[in-house]
């Protein structure tokens, strides 16, 4: 600051911005050179052509991703509703937006924290880090034990779905972004929720699978609940509401059940308040919506038993073939499993041949034996324990709440597939997130 000739007043020097246009150039060309691989690899590959209309949409997302946060927080939300396969099953695995997104969102953070000379968001991590760390390395162990290019890709998909949410989560929240993500993801599934029925009856059962979709509404109605500052959303209810009926799916009405009573419990002064009043408002809401839902569907919804006649009585007697298989393939394979994502059992001519056993413990033991079935109950477990002690932090029961109910629909329904389980890893990301940046101010 110095003073001008003539002039009682000071004038401010306004400080160069310190290498922002070389960060903005380099994150682009970034974001160019991951689009231009994708662009060649997808170009080389023997794949339909139809799939060469994702190269310049996937060229226009990574260029978004790398050169701006905001984009990349808004991409992230929308892209987890979405969960049908952007590859069209031509590459041996179901690759959803958002598993593009994530790993985008993974390399720009690597590139900014390495520009950066430090690892702020692992450090973050740092009061979750042994329950994920331990699943990890089992993970990392099985694949030893299970050596081949299809389980490496299965292991490396699995850390996808849980370790790069994590970090994607205290990203956002570090950078005071995560509300953007959250919003989005709710709008989004708002709108899947309200045009699911439509593209059903257009024969996309396959790609939306009403679960799936119950779930991904299931968890935006827990997010609704839990964060006070999506009350401008709130609006979003009864469309969420009349399309979680409409799937039909009582894993995800259980899931929004252990929502709800987790951030009962977990709900500290004010918010508790909050919490109890958007509860009222679901359940008012649901009672009036269900007079509306057609009687096969109410019908689906209260049958709870495999009984002959009821409505859903063969799913509920398939999911009890699953699982005797599943407990036969344990048995077979007690202390080292068949390997992530190698599991297969079933009778094809009976039509039980499945791949997942529709119980996350059971894959899990099925996967690595009983050791990697304790380990994933333990990372649960051990997340939700320490989010416990940091209740009293943003997001806290927001994470511990969502995280929670999707197991509980694991255990009667797929689990590690498409963006079911991101949600919940992101919110303890973000949970973290905060609680690291209110210490640092401190």
């Amino acid at each position: 600051m110095i003073g001008v000739a003539g002039s009682a007043h000071p004038v401010r020097l306004r400080r160069p911005r310190q290498g922002s246009d070389f960060e903005l150039l380099r994150a682009s060309a970034l974001g160019v050179a991951v689009g231009v691989g994708t662009a060649a690899v997808v170009a080389f590959a023997q794949v339909p052509p139809l799939l060469l209309v994702m190269v310049p949409v996937g060229l226009a997302v990574a260029f978004a991703v790398f050169a701006s946060s905001a984009a990349a927080a808004v991409l992230l939300g929308l892209s987890i509703p979405e969960i049908t396969d952007v590859t069209g099953g031509h590459l041996g695995l179901h690759v959803a937006a958002s598993d593009v997104l994530l790993v985008l969102v993974g390399l720009r953070l690597v590139a900014e924290e390495a520009a950066q000379g430090g690892l702020g968001v692992v450090r973050a991590l740092r009061p979750v880090r042994l329950p994920f760390i331990q699943y990890g390395w089992l993970i990392l162990v099985l694949l030893a034990l299970h050596p081949g290019f299809d389980s490496a890709v299965k292991s490396f998909q699995r850390f996808e779905l849980f370790g790069l949410p994590l970090l994607a989560g205290a990203y956002f929240a570090m950078r005071g972004q995560h509300m953007l993500v959250l919003r989005a993801y709710v709008l989004a599934t708002a709108a899947l929720a309200v045009t699911w029925p439509i593209l059903r009856s257009h024969g996309l059962a396959a790609q939306l699978p009403k679960n799936t979709t119950g779930q991904l509404i299931a968890c935006a109605i827990v997010l609704l609940v839990a964060v006070p500052a999506l009350r401008r959303l709130l609006w979003c209810i009864p469309p969420l509401l009349l399309g979680l009926a409409l799937t039909a799916s009582r894993g995800s009405v259980l899931a929004v059940v252990v929502g709800v009573l987790v951030l009962s419990i977990m709900a500290v002064g004010p918010s508790r308040r909050v919490i109890l009043t958007r509860t009222a408002i679901i359940v008012l809401t649901g009672v009036i919506l269900y007079q509306a839902v057609p009687s096969a569907d109410t019908a689906r919804l209260t049958s709870l038993t495999g009984s002959a006649g009821t409505s859903g009585a063969y799913n509920i007697q398939i999911r009890f073939d699953y699982a005797h298989d599943a407990e036969q393939l344990i048995a077979a394979h007690p202390w080292t499993g068949v390997g992530v994502g190698n599991y297969l059992a079933g009778d094809p001519h009976l039509g039980t041949q499945t791949t997942d056993p529709h119980d996350v413990v059971l894959l899990e033991a099925a996967e690595g034996g009983y050791v990697f079935a304790a380990s994933f109950v333990l990372m649960i477990l051990g997340a939700a324990a320490v989010l416990w002690r940091l209740r009293r932090s943003e997001f806290a029961a927001a994470a511990v709440a969502v995280l929670l109910a999707t197991v509980a629909h694991g255990l009667v329904d797929v689990y590690w597939v498409r963006g079911l389980p991101v949600l919940g890893f992101l919110l303890v990301g973000m949970a973290c997130g905060l609680v690291a940046k209110q210490r640092a101010r401190a």
